[in-house]
């Protein structure tokens, strides 16, 4: 069975960062696709500046290697989607064209402390298997432990990920102010030039 990487987020937009943690995720499990799954507007619009669903999956699918791609079912949705659904369809989705997969939900350490509250959490992390990105000082068993996940370890495996704090909030908080240069580095170029225009727009208004 091959194993595919899903990274949930909103990426408003995609970042270089979010990149290369999908690169080095998807070596740790050798996984043979990477699915990113762009938050539905309504989510994302709690953030001070929405890009679009479409053109943030047109951004991610434009950055990233061919073996890299996203996934619309949240974006194409009419109301927002539970993480856990969104998983289901997409299963149910590659099952039917016989390809099966065993999955790999790449979530931050926030999110994995507070799992036991999402819907449907436990055939969530039962029928489903997790990399979390951690970062310097972070301890996944102690994570695990004091979320009440510990029997669930075996789901679990873990990379370590810079302490860069490059964002999406980083970047939009960049271009809200016109600095466009200092945001060059840590997107890639259609991304960059994307947002030239958008915040172009956005910041006469």
């Amino acid at each position: 069975m091959n194993n595919i990487l899903l990274i949930p987020g909103s990426f408003n937009p995609i970042t270089n960062a979010h990149i290369e943690m999908a690169k080095t995720a998807k070596e740790k499990i050798n996984a043979s696709e990477v699915y990113f799954i762009p938050a539905h507007d309504t989510y994302v619009a709690k953030k001070k500046t929405l890009i679009p669903g479409k053109s943030r999956c047109r951004l991610i699918e434009e950055a990233t290697p061919d073996y890299m791609t996203y996934t619309s079912l949240e974006i194409d949705s009419f109301l927002p989607v539970k993480t856990y659904d969104t998983i289901s369809k997409l299963r149910e989705k590659l099952d039917r064209d016989y390809k099966f997969y065993d999955f790999y939900i790449c979530l931050g350490m926030d999110n994995i402390g507070t799992l036991t509250t999402w819907y449907n959490w436990q055939p969530f992390v039962e029928e489903n298997r997790f990399v979390a990105c951690v970062r310097e000082g972070q301890n996944l068993d102690k994570t695990l432990k004091e979320a009440g996940l510990s029997k669930y370890e075996n789901h679990f495996v873990e990379i370590m990920i810079p302490e860069n704090h490059i964002s999406s909030s980083l970047v939009r908080d960049l271009c809200e102010q016109s600095k466009f240069n200092e945001i060059k580095d840590i997107v890639p170029e259609n991304v960059y030039e994307y947002l030239r225009r958008f915040y172009d727009v956005l910041n006469r208004i």
